[in-house]
C-alpha cells in the first residue's frame, strides 16, 4: 500500500488568514479560488454526501464560516462546534503550522506500522484491495480530526493538535485507512438490524484495533498504551457502561421491526457531540460520540473472545452479531 501526501492548499489558506489577521480584510475572491481548488473539492463532496457523518457542511457556509468565524453565530450546528477551537488556532497560526512538518513525512517504517495494524484487523485480501492511499492536508472547517473518502485521508490542520505525537498521528491513520476498508466486510444488502449494529462496528472496531481502545469489561488489543483516545468523554461513557450497552442491545432488537429511514434516526442518537447522560440526565459535550464507546465495547469483545475469522463471519451474516453475542459467556456479557 502506498502513501502520498497532498498538502498544497495550506500555505495558500495560511497566507491567505494571516493576511486577514494583520490587516483587517478579507479578501473574499481570494478566498473562493482556494476553496475552489481540488483538495477542498473532494471535502465539499464528502461533507455533502448525507449518508456519511460528521458531514452537513456547504461550500457557501464554508465562505461565510472563514470571512465571520470570529463574529457571529452560525445556524450549522457543526460550524458553531467549530468555532472556538478555530479561533484558537487563527490566534496561534504561525505557530500551529509548524506541527506540520512532524506529521507530513511518511517513513518506510511508518508504513510498516500502519500496515501491522491493519493486518491483524483485516482478511489479507481486504487490506491488499487498495493500492494506494492519497492524505490530504487542509485547513478545515470540520469536526473530527480525520475522516476518509473514497481512497483519500484527510486531516485538518485546524485540529491536529488533538492528535498529539508522530505515532499518535500514525494510529490515526491507520484508523481512517481501516474506515476506507471496512465496508468490504459487510454484505451488500444489510437488514435495518445488520445496518444497526455495523454502524457501531464501524467506528468501534476501527477504535480496538487501530487505537488501542480499552472500555469496561473490554481491554486493549495490544500491551500498552491507547492513541488519540478523548479521555473526559470516554470517562463520561464508563460512568453509564451499563446503561449505554443496555439500550444499544435493545435499540438492536428494536431495529429489527424497523425500515432504513427509522434505523438511520435511532443511529444518529449515538452519533452526536453532545450526549444528554442515560444516568443522570446531565448534558455533556463529547470529543468522541457514544457510538465510538460502545461498537469498540461490543465488538472488541467478540474479537477477543473468538478471534476475528469469527468476527468477520458476524459481520458478514444476518444475525451474526446477535448469534455471537449469546455465545459470550455471561462475565463478559455483564460487565
Amino acid at each position: 500500500m502506498k502513501i502520498k501526501i497532498r498538502k498544497s492548499t495550506v500555505l495558500q489558506m495560511a497566507s491567505w488568514q494571516q493576511s486577514a489577521r494583520d490587516t483587517g480584510a478579507r479578501d473574499e475572491a481570494e478566498l473562493r479560488r482556494i476553496l475552489s481548488l481540488p483538495d477542498y473539492q473532494v471535502e465539499y463532496a464528502r461533507y455533502g454526501d448525507p449518508n456519511l457523518p460528521t458531514c452537513g457542511i456547504t461550500p457557501e457556509e464554508s465562505v461565510d464560516f472563514f470571512l465571520h468565524f470570529d463574529e457571529k453565530s452560525f445556524d450549522n450546528p457543526r460550524l458553531e462546534y467549530k468555532k472556538a477551537s478555530f479561533l484558537e488556532f487563527y490566534r496561534d497560526l504561525d505557530h500551529r503550522l509548524e506541527q506540520l512538518s512532524v506529521l507530513d513525512a511518511i517513513t518506510d517504517d511508518d508504513i510498516a506500522l500502519v500496515q501491522s495494524l491493519l493486518k491483524n484487523a483485516l482478511p489479507s485480501a481486504v487490506f491488499d484491495s487498495v493500492e494506494q492511499i492519497t492524505i490530504l492536508f487542509t485547513i478545515s472547517i470540520g469536526n473530527s480530526m480525520g475522516w476518509p473518502y473514497g481512497n483519500y485521508v484527510h486531516f485538518d490542520v485546524a485540529n491536529l493538535d488533538l492528535l498529539g505525537d508522530r505515532e499518535a498521528f500514525l494510529h490515526v491513520l491507520a484508523h481512517e485507512i481501516h474506515h476506507i476498508l471496512f465496508p468490504s466486510l459487510l454484505p451488500e444488502n444489510m437488514t435495518p438490524q445488520q445496518y444497526f449494529f455495523a454502524n457501531f462496528a464501524f467506528e468501534g472496531l476501527a477504535m480496538h484495533f487501530c487505537n488501542n481502545a480499552s472500555t469496561i469489561g473490554k481491554p486493549g488489543k495490544y500491551p500498552g498504551s491507547s492513541f488519540c483516545v478523548d479521555e473526559p468523554s470516554w470517562a463520561f461513557f464508563e460512568e453509564q457502561h451499563r446503561e449505554l450497552i443496555c439500550r444499544a442491545l435493545s435499540d438492536g432488537e428494536k431495529a429489527r421491526d424497523m425500515d432504513f429511514d427509522q434505523v438511520r434516526q435511532l443511529v444518529g442518537e449515538y452519533e452526536t457531540f453532545t450526549f444528554t447522560s442515560l444516568k443522570t440526565g446531565e448534558t455533556r459535550p463529547v470529543q468522541q460520540y457514544p457510538t465510538y464507546y460502545i461498537g469498540c465495547c461490543l465488538w472488541g469483545k467478540i474479537d477477543l473472545a473468538f478471534g476475528k475469522e469469527r468476527l468477520f463471519d458476524a459481520l458478514g451474516s444476518e444475525n451474526g452479531f446477535e448469534e455471537t453475542w449469546k455465545m459470550l459467556p455471561d462475565a463478559w456479557k455483564n460487565d
